[in-house]
């Protein structure tokens, strides 16, 4: 794995930078100096790709990756998990333009120009204390970690003393995920 130097660049607490993993192969890779925590997308091999999420040491929480069968899927999951906690709207915004920009150029494709670029609900929320309620929003279901934003689902670490024999990941509606 190298480093592509030209490619890297800093945007406040983020940085941005992109590795070659052969031929065909790269890897976007996002890091917050705010969060100590990355994320990066790894395209494996033509279809396959991997985004993974590695958080700050001191957090003691396991890797969290999704694997995608198309680029555009993979794109917008890490750009949906990317970490933005106090930084400027207009840094985020930059710097996943970069992001695209690189991807387009390591796929091969036709730059896009102005892309639309929403920060779902919950995105400041990763890596922080949420509840989940239940559809109706009258009563307390769970409470644990946003880890990650899986489409319309989040997945979430659970608290032990909110585990009814169940998986310590669990993944619920969004619109059940509300902020601590």
């Amino acid at each position: 794995m190298s480093l592509i130097d030209e490619s890297t660049k800093d945007f406040g607490i983020m940085s941005v930078l992109l590795h070659s993993l052969g031929t065909d192969c790269y890897r976007i890779e996002w890091n917050s100096r705010m969060t100590g925590a990355s994320i990066s997308l790894i395209r494996v091999k033509k279809n396959e790709y991997i985004v993974v999420r590695k958080w700050a040491t001191a957090r003691n929480i396991d890797d969290v990756s999704a694997e995608f069968d198309r680029a555009n899927q993979a794109l917008i999951h890490f750009l949906n998990n990317v970490d933005v906690i106090k930084s400027k709207n207009e840094s985020i915004i930059a710097a996943k333009e970069h992001c695209i920009n690189l991807f387009t150029s390591a796929e091969g494709l036709k730059p896009i120009s102005h892309p639309s670029l929403p920060t779902p609900r919950l995105q400041e929320a990763i890596g922080k204390e949420v509840i989940v309620k239940s559809s109706l929003g009258n009563y307390l279901i769970s409470k644990g970690m946003l880890l990650q934003l899986l489409g319309n689902q989040a997945e979430i670490q659970v608290n032990p003393d909110h585990l009814d024999e169940g998986q310590l990941r669990q993944k619920f509606y969004t619109k059940q995920v509300h902020v601590c």
